[in-house]
């Protein structure tokens, strides 16, 4: 009769806290790794888009991570630590709330995108679904780089403007206003490219994070820039480069005074276009 209770009490247990998701991990985990990792730090960042509140806690398996969905602003990363303290490959696994749940055979609730660094290389996968907000927020925290505090005050945003006109004012046409929205967004691409670029300067190398400084700046007329981060994106020995950054990078050249180059470099992408 006990035997029988024990049996029917383990049972009970079993099932209640499977229920709970005790004990089990979350599908989109099986892509972390687990081989010789001693602990998991795990770091929650609630409420991105308003400061955020962060929880950091430690763990010893995958399942053992907070089972409580992630909201839209909210982001999970995840550090493997190693027995071996001489392995030099760092991994980060980003967790966010997945967008597509129920489109096609997505059904996992939340996604993950993994971010490596190396000798001072950074992988940065190209099809990462992160917005950019949230990217640059995950590497200022590894780099340990601060976000634009004031976009008012930060020389990213300063452009080259035509000169004021010696016309009269026309008294009957306002001034344009700017939409709030686009505010909103300069000011994000603005710390996007802050961050960047304030990791790059470290000596880190990100073919990804190069692409998106070097075309920022070329598309704001900064050519200079422009041209010195496409000229490290253009060092990276195995990087595979779409035609149009010869185009980008001759462009800056010529206009920053280096039209032998310059021309060489649109040459290249006269040839790739063909």
């Amino acid at each position: 009769m006990k035997k029988k209770l024990l049996i029917m009490l383990i049972v009970v247990f079993y099932f209640s806290h499977s229920l709970c998701g005790y004990g089990q991990m979350r599908k989109v985990y099986t892509s972390i790794e687990s081989k010789n990792v001693l602990y998991y730090k795990v770091e929650e960042i609630v409420n991105m888009a308003f400061g955020g509140s962060v929880t950091r806690y430690t763990v010893s398996d995958l399942s053992l991570i907070s089972k409580v969905d992630l909201g839209p602003e909210n982001i999970r990363i995840i550090t493997p630590f190693y027995k071996d303290k001489s392995y030099l490959k760092k991994n980060y696994y980003i967790e966010t709330q997945n967008a597509n749940v129920g489109v096609g055979k997505s059904r996992e609730p939340t996604q993950l995108v993994s971010i490596s660094i190396e000798s001072g290389k950074i992988e940065i996968p190209d099809n990462s679904p992160l917005d950019q907000r949230v990217l640059a927020l995950v590497i200022g925290k590894i780099i340990k780089i601060e976000p634009v505090s004031d976009l008012k005050n930060e020389p990213l945003v300063e452009t080259k403007t035509p000169p004021v006109s010696a016309s009269p004012v026309n008294p009957k046409v306002l001034p344009e206003k700017k939409e709030p929205q686009k505010e909103k967004l300069d000011y994000i691409l603005v710390n996007v490219v802050y961050v960047y670029e304030r990791v790059l300067e470290k000596g880190y190398k990100s073919a990804y994070m190069f692409r998106e400084v070097a075309n920022y700046y070329y598309f704001k007329g900064q050519m200079e820039k422009a041209a010195k981060w496409y000229e490290e994106l253009f060092t990276m020995s195995n990087e595979q480069l779409e035609p149009i950054y010869y185009y980008r990078f001759g462009d800056a050249l010529k206009k920053t005074g280096k039209t032998e180059r310059g021309n060489a470099m649109v040459g290249k992408f006269n040839q790739l276009v063909e």
